[in-house]
C-alpha cells in the first residue's frame, strides 16, 4: 500500500508577501508533500492587492478576506494565526508553509514546532532572523511583486530613513502620524518589529533616536512627527 505524502497547509500574508513569489512558494513545496490548504489573507478591496485576485484562482489558492478593523492597522496576521491553531486541531496537516516577512509570525512557528510540526518559512531575504529562526526552514523569495522590473542592488536605508518614510506616508496635514500607523507600516513593508530594535514599543524606538517629537504621550493615539528644522 503506497504511504500518502505529508499534508501541506500553505498560508498567505498577502500584506507582507511578493505576488512573484507565489510559485517559487508552490515549487519549493512539491518537495515536501501535496498542498491540500491553500489560502491568503487580506483586505482585497485595497488598490495594493487587486492584482492577486486573477493569480491566486489560477494557482488554486483561497482569498480569505479581512478588513482593517480601523484605518493604518489590519488583523491579517491575527486571522491568519486563528486559522494555522484551529487546522492544527482539526485537519492536522503535517508541514505549514507561512508567507511573510513579517517577525510577527515567530511565536506562531514556535508553537506549531513545539507540537511536532514542520514549519517552513517564505519571505524576502530582509525578514527579521526572529521569524526565520523560527522556522525548521527558511526560504528567501524573490521580492518582486508580478509585473514589476526587477531593480538593480542598492543600498539599505538605515531605520530612520524607514521611519521618517513611515512617517510621512501616515502623517496629517501637520506632519503628525499616529505611532500605531507607523507600526504597522514597518511591519507591512519592512518586515520589522520594535523587538528587533530591543524596544518593547516603536514610541521607545522612536524616543531613542533623535529628531523626532511627541504629542498624546501615554495614550493608544500617542503620534510622533519629525521635528522641524530651526
Amino acid at each position: 500500500m503506497t504511504e500518502a505524502p505529508p499534508a501541506v497547509a500553505l498560508l498567505i500574508d498577502a500584506d507582507n508577501a511578493a505576488l512573484g513569489s507565489l510559485d517559487h512558494v508552490l515549487a519549493a513545496l512539491a518537495e515536501h508533500g501535496d498542498v491540500t490548504v491553500r489560502r491568503a489573507y487580506g483586505n482585497w478591496f485595497k488598490s495594493a492587492l487587486k492584482a492577486w485576485d486573477p493569480e491566486l484562482s489560477r494557482r488554486g489558492i483561497r482569498p480569505v478576506q479581512q478588513s482593517d478593523p480601523v484605518r493604518g492597522k489590519n488583523a491579517t496576521d491575527l486571522a491568519l494565526v486563528i486559522d494555522a491553531v484551529d487546522l492544527h486541531h482539526t485537519i492536522r496537516p503535517d508541514v505549514y508553509a507561512l508567507v511573510s516577512s513579517d517577525s510577527d509570525y515567530a511565536p506562531l512557528a514556535h508553537f506549531l514546532r513545539e507540537r511536532g510540526v514542520k514549519v517552513i518559512g517564505f519571505g524576502r531575504a530582509t525578514t527579521p532572523e526572529s521569524f526565520r529562526v523560527a522556522c525548521t526552514l527558511f526560504v528567501p523569495t524573490p521580492g518582486a511583486a508580478a509585473g514589476e522590473p526587477k531593480r538593480e542592488p542598492s543600498r539599505q536605508p538605515t531605520l530612520p530613513e524607514l521611519l521618517t518614510g513611515a512617517i510621512a506616508k501616515n502623517a496629517d496635514k501637520q506632519g503628525w502620524a499616529r505611532v500605531s500607523a507607523v507600526a504597522n507600516h514597518m511591519r507591512q513593508h519592512h518586515g520589522q518589529s520594535a523587538r528587533d530594535h530591543g524596544k518593547a514599543t516603536w514610541t521607545k524606538v522612536l524616543k531613542a533616536l533623535p529628531g523626532y517629537e511627541f504629542r498624546n504621550e501615554g495614550t493608544t493615539g500617542v503620534a510622533v512627527r519629525v521635528k522641524k528644522s530651526g
